[in-house]
Formats: C-alpha cells, sequence, structure tokens
C-alpha cells in the first residue's frame, strides 16, 4: 500500500501524469477549444479558465493540493504523440475510506475509449492507497456520456442525491457510482 499514488502513470495508449506548468497552455487551449461542449456539465468550463494564466494558477494549486494528500489531479496524454486529451483526478472528500474520480475529455478524443482507459487505470491506483477500499464517481444524472464509463468499468449505481444545479445543462439529480470489490457486478 502506499501514501500518494504514482505520478504518472502508463497504459497502452495513455500518459496520465501530474500537470506541470509547461502544460498550462495546451490546457487552457482545449478548454477554450471545448467550451460548448464543456459548459453545459461543468460551471468552472469559462473563457476564464481557457486562459494560460489561469490553468497556471490552478496547475500551483493543485501541486499543493496533491503535497497535501487532498487531490491528485492528472492531464491525460496519447502516447504515441504526445498531445493533452483531457484531465482525470482523485479528490479525497468522500470519507476516510474512499476516493472520488473525476474526469473530462476533449471532444476530439471521444468515441475511442480514452476516458475509460484513463479511469481504469486511476481506479487501480486508487484501490492501492492505504486505507481506500471504494471508488466513486459522481455525475448528473442527464450526463449519459459520463455515466456510461462507471457503467462500463463495472460500478454499480449506489445513489441519486438532491444536488444544486451548478451548470446549465444539469439536473440537481446527481447520481453516486461506487466500485468496491466486493460490491462489483457480475
Amino acid at each position: 500500500m502506499h501514501d500518494a499514488p504514482s505520478e504518472r502513470i502508463v497504459t497502452d495508449r495513455l500518459v496520465i501524469r501530474r500537470e506541470e506548468s509547461d502544460d498550462a497552455g495546451a490546457v487552457g487551449d482545449v478548454i477554450g477549444r471545448n467550451l460548448v461542449h464543456l459548459s453545459p456539465w461543468m460551471g468552472w468550463a469559462t473563457e476564464e479558465a481557457a486562459r494560460t494564466s489561469a490553468q497556471l494558477a490552478r496547475i500551483a494549486d493543485a501541486v499543493e493540493q496533491w503535497d497535501a494528500g487532498k487531490i491528485f489531479d492528472y492531464g491525460i496524454f496519447d502516447l504515441e504523440g504526445g498531445a493533452f486529451l483531457g484531465k482525470i483526478g482523485m479528490h479525497r472528500r468522500i470519507g476516510p475510506h474512499g476516493i472520488e474520480l473525476g474526469y473530462w475529455l476533449d471532444s476530439r478524443a471521444e468515441g475511442r475509449g480514452v476516458i475509460s482507459e484513463a479511469v481504469a487505470a486511476l481506479m487501480r491506483e486508487a484501490l492501492r492507497l492505504d486505507g481506500i477500499i471504494r471508488v466513486e464517481i459522481h455525475c448528473d444524472a442527464a450526463n449519459l456520456r459520463s455515466q456510461a464509463v462507471p457503467r462500463r468499468l463495472g460500478f454499480v449505481l449506489d445513489r441519486i442525491e438532491d444536488q444544486p444545479i451548478t451548470a446549465a445543462s444539469e439536473t440537481g439529480e446527481h447520481m453516486v457510482w461506487v466500485y468496491q470489490p466486493d460490491r462489483r457486478q457480475a
């Protein structure tokens, strides 16, 4: 078991690694190109977030959060060309024995299993951490693409909670998907 996850994870097609300040421009560019795609589901997806300066500040904060053991934030990069494809992170905000995964993807990378591959890798990494026995994915009930990922990877829908609406397409019905080795579907 480990106190902190690996800083770099390589899969068949991806490099999932801690972001660096040099990544800020690429992240901002992808956010800017995907505002119409991201903003219906993610209240943070704004023109301001697409600025390199905003990404530099976010990455600096992510370093502090990682070092404090609260959030482990990664960029998803293409293994062959190194292109930035999206983000994924592990958040310690659901209690002492669980970790929540969050993710978003450049629309140009959708439909190829990139997010499923990244989530599967981080799920394995999360379960290697000391004390972690469950992994959760939270998404709005209307976000069909987002909820397809946990369903595909053997997560179980644990509950639906009412949450404040923070983005245009949200319903406020917040699905909580759980992967726990002893609760997986067959």
